[in-house]
């Protein structure tokens, strides 16, 4: 049996035991190496040369930033504000769950801690307001998705590594995409509840209304500072994106630890523990995806899937764009976002690149392909997340979620056709 062939058999057999993908990915690729006379050094180097990146140091950063966030009185805030902010429309706790999305994004930089955090309050919320079990889920695991488009993102770190491209540009760059992303979700649930009567929160008056925005705003502002602390830096050239992220570590501990105090020693513990989990599941995945990536390359794999696709799109950026959209769609429903962005970016990269795409604009599409493929089964980690902590039944959510993942698929192809959605914010602040 050839090496290759016993690459993608052993990939295959552990990936179906259950085996962690990066697990899978490492094993595969070491039997390949011994199977085609390869010094295993060569591999070890690979997986050395993949974490040998100062901008890998943000993720574990941005993880804790939201760790903390969750572990505080940040969420109950955040949830208070967006119910006194958009309660009130068609769709009430819908559109606050979105909101809270939103405005925890610029917090997290990760789904799965968007859903498991404060979407699993906006789920309850939603439930107790009279919405069915699988809509409120659908719309918290939808939602989710803007969690790692709105800066920080740990997708973008990874992207922005594989493809060398600015951190700072990529992180400006899924300002306004989330943004949109949010207010068409926001539509769908409007659209929805008018269709069905979905419950709201009783009008009271325009005084009552700002009177309560207002108290709900000041409780929650120093919170809704920590994006701007982190992007501001970023952009007046104070400190690095990585250095950015510590800063937002720190200001966040300040919040919990000495102005709301909320956060005792045994939290910060359990943040710390919950961080070492999360960031050595996402970090392990690189070096995996390094001896993955050597293996297709040995192998010209990624030339001929270069060569497959350049022949049937040519120069046309809409066939290009098709081509990315349905390989990482396809790659979403069978592994983790950021193993297809470390695999198969660089495979994709030198065919939008010579279509025309900008690197920053194909990114930010990228990242939001791979966040439809973290919701969408059979591996959907924010879909088993979410059905997990509610106990729902996967296969009803899953049917429930097609309407949702239609919307999503809709504001991906706005933003494959319109490049300045992404590309007006970094280069109006970074040339």
């Amino acid at each position: 049996m050839s090496p290759l062939m016993v690459f993608l058999i052993s990939f295959v057999v552990l990936f179906l035991l259950g085996m962690p993908i990066a697990g899978a990915m490492i094993t595969s690729s070491f039997l390949y190496a011994f199977g085609a006379g390869i010094s295993l050094s060569v591999m070890g180097t690979r997986m050395f040369t993949g974490l040998n990146n100062f901008a890998l140091i943000a993720i574990p950063l941005f993880i804790l930033t939201a760790e903390v966030m969750n572990r505080t009185s940040v969420a109950d805030r955040i949830f208070g504000f967006c119910r006194d902010l958009v309660g009130y429309i068609p769709g009430g706790m819908g559109h606050v769950n979105i909101a809270t999305s939103i405005i925890f994004a610029g917090m997290s930089g990760s789904a799965v801690a968007d859903a498991g955090g404060i979407g699993n309050l906006a789920y309850q919320a939603m439930v107790d307001e009279g919405f069915d079990e699988e809509f409120s889920a659908c719309t918290t695991i939808a939602s989710s998705t803007v969690g790692p488009i709105i800066p920080p993102s740990i997708p973008a770190v990874v992207y922005a590594m594989v493809a060398n491209v600015s951190v700072g540009k990529l992180l400006f760059g899924g300002i306004v995409p989330g943004f949109f992303m949010g207010f068409v979700m926001m539509a769908y649930v409007f659209v929805w509840s008018k269709r069905h009567n979905g419950p709201k929160l009783e009008w009271q008056g325009w005084r009552y209304y700002l009177v309560h925005l207002l108290h709900a705003f000041i409780s929650c502002l120093l919170p809704l500072l920590t994006p701007a602390i982190l992007l501001g830096g970023i952009y007046l050239g104070v400190v690095t994106t990585t250095e950015a992220a510590a800063v937002a570590v720190l200001y966040s501990l300040i919040l919990g630890v000495v102005i709301y105090k909320t956060m005792g020693f045994k939290d910060l513990t359990a943040s710390l523990k919950s961080v070492f989990i999360a960031s050595g599941s996402v970090l392990l995945i690189i070096p995996a995806s390094k001896c993955f990536s050597f293996v297709l390359t040995a192998e010209s794999l990624q030339d001929k899937l270069y060569q497959a696709f350049s022949s049937f799109a040519g120069d046309s950026k809409f066939l290009t764009a098709l081509c990315v959209t349905v390989l990482f769609l396809i790659l979403g429903c069978l592994s983790d976002p950021n193993v297809n962005i470390m695999v198969f970016v660089p495979m994709v990269l030198p065919l939008l690149n010579a279509a025309g795409f900008d690197p920053v604009h194909a990114g930010i599409c990228i990242i939001v392909i791979a966040m439809i493929g973290n919701i969408t089964p059979p591996v959907g980690v924010v879909l088993m997340t979410t059905c997990s902590l509610q106990h729902l039944n996967i296969e009803r959510v899953s049917k429930a979620l097609l309407p949702w993942i239609a919307v999503l698929m809709g504001e991906v192809v706005i933003l494959w056709l319109c490049e300045p959605i992404v590309t007006f914010v970094p280069n109006l602040l970074m040339g």
